[in-house]
């Protein structure tokens, strides 16, 4: 089988995104100065994110806890960011309620007059490129899109359990494709896609770094549909900070520091904000992404977490998946929605446009008529990162020029995510355990969402967020879940919260 080991080589120099000191790193003081400072509180909950703020509904709701959310950005949500510009509105986060009907938030979305429909698949302007504009060979896209459907069954991914995910697509690719009569000529341009097509899906570089497993245990209730927030995805943040007074959150008050065990002492935990705010509290429950937890953890508990929690951590990585969106006046494309399909049958691009190889499908935006948006995962994502922006832009238009053979006009609205830059989530989607992580005894996420307890044997920290759902990982209904299972855990075991 083809693979296309040059991007390899092109985008090599642009695999890491560009870190800079982090916020964290210029707090002062120590345990005695944070101590003498310190306001008491029963519970911080550190992430205003879909977890963390629903389990800080559950807490004030259905026990006597007092409760602050501690939000490191300036805005509620985590990776649910809706961009809001005149009457542009995108996604730069979440965007989809999948799962349809059996997903909790269809149902919220429809009782508070906020779903909307999909866009019909018929409705599109469908087409099929090479990227230097050749019609490609929709049989190509069939035998790719037949494939994808066969290894997402249930009890396929079985077969494939001490290897990874993407085992099931390689052993089978050629003989799908064989059978499509597709040309032979762009072969290797619809493996790569397809290769993107499910890196997009998971957000990961490679299709093997996903472990068969844990690919297979994601469930969607067997419907595939996508439906979306018709004002927007943060109109379910709103919906839930509504249970949460203002008074109790706190957004631009990055959490730096958790002391979480202090032998012979109090059994409490001293949370320091990067502002020197500190806070005592009898239990913390800990929501913020995997990323961020493993970029940061040795900086940011004291003492160190268990060797125990820490390589069940190691088993874990949260993906990314950016999204470059752009917006005109007009459809210049045509009427319809557009559905773009690339395939890059030789890999010929320069350089420094390498990260476009990660771009395999263009869309018309939900509701925006005249925007455009793509998705590139893994590395290619982190490579658009460290790319100026005006360079992405420019990369991006003639792109679609040479695609469609059109004349693109220039955008009158530009946007790309950098999830990996970003300190306080260091990816975007979705969380998976990888193929080391499962050979190592990793079968499933329950040991991360075991409570610390500390040198008395107290409880002391609480774990949330959607990379501890084992069948809803990297969704929004996950992340709740996870926030609300772990606020009922924590008021079950103490009995001085309950009502």
């Amino acid at each position: 089988m083809w693979i296309p080991l040059l991007v390899v080589v092109v985008i090599g120099s642009l695999l890491h995104f560009t870190e800079a000191q982090h916020p964290c790193d210029s707090i002062t003081g120590n345990y005695d100065t944070w101590l003498t400072s310190a306001q008491r509180v029963d519970v911080v909950v550190v992430g205003g994110g879909a977890s963390g703020l629903s389990a800080a509904k559950v807490l004030l709701k259905d026990s006597t806890a007092d409760v602050v959310v501690l939000e490191a950005q300036d805005y509620l949500g985590g990776r649910v960011k809706t961009h809001r510009q005149g009457d542009i509105l995108v996604e730069d986060g979440a965007e989809w309620i999948n799962g349809g009907v059996a997903n909790r938030l269809f149902g919220l979305a429809k009782r508070l007059n906020a779903l909307t429909n999909p866009i019909p698949a018929s409705a599109y302007d469908w087409r099929a490129r090479t990227w230097d504009g050749t019609v490609a060979d929709a049989r190509g896209y069939d035998a790719a899109a037949r494939l994808f459907e066969k290894c997402e069954e249930p009890g396929i991914q079985v077969n494939y359990y001490t290897t990874g995910y993407g085992k099931c697509y390689i052993d089978r690719f050629d003989k799908v494709y064989k059978n499509s009569r597709a040309v032979a000529r762009e072969k290797a341009g619809w493996y790569h896609y397809l290769h993107m097509w499910v890196n997009k899906d998971v957000g990961c570089t490679d299709w093997m770094e996903q472990s068969a497993r844990d690919a297979d245990r994601f469930t969607d209730w067997g419907y595939d549909r996508w439906n979306q927030w018709k004002d927007g995805y943060d109109t379910v943040i709103t919906h839930i900070t509504k249970s949460v007074p203002d008074n109790k959150i706190r957004t631009s008050t990055p959490v730096c520091k958790i002391l979480w065990d202090q032998p012979g002492g109090e059994d409490v935990v001293l949370v320091v904000t990067q502002g020197g705010d500190a806070y005592l509290a009898s239990h913390v429950i800990f929501t913020a992404s995997i990323g961020h937890l493993k970029d940061r953890h040795t900086h940011l508990f004291e003492p160190q977490l268990p060797q125990s929690y820490r390589d069940a951590m190691n088993g874990i990585e949260l993906g990314i998946a950016n999204k470059v969106q752009l917006g005109w006046s007009y459809p210049w494309w045509g009427p319809d929605p557009l559905n773009l399909h690339i395939i890059f049958p030789k890999m010929e691009l320069p350089p420094q446009k390498s990260w476009l190889y990660g771009l395999m499908e263009i869309l018309t935006i939900h509701q925006q008529p005249n925007m455009l948006q793509g998705f590139i995962p893994g590395d290619y994502g982190i490579a658009l990162e460290n790319l100026p922006e005006a360079t992405v832009k420019e990369h991006i238009v003639q792109h679609l020029k040479d695609v469609t053979g059109q004349n693109v006009p220039e955008p009158t609205f530009f946007r790309r995510s950098r999830w990996m830059a970003n300190p306080w989530t260091r990816g975007s989607y979705n969380s998976f355990v990888t193929v080391e992580g499962d050979n190592a005894g990793l079968r499933n996420r329950n040991p991360l969402t075991r409570p610390l307890v500390n040198s008395n044997q107290k409880k002391m920290l609480y774990w949330a967020g959607e990379h501890l759902s084992n069948t809803r990982y990297g969704t929004v209904d996950g992340a709740m879940d996870t926030g609300e299972t772990q606020a009922y855990r924590l008021i079950d075991a103490n009995p001085k919260y309950w009502k």
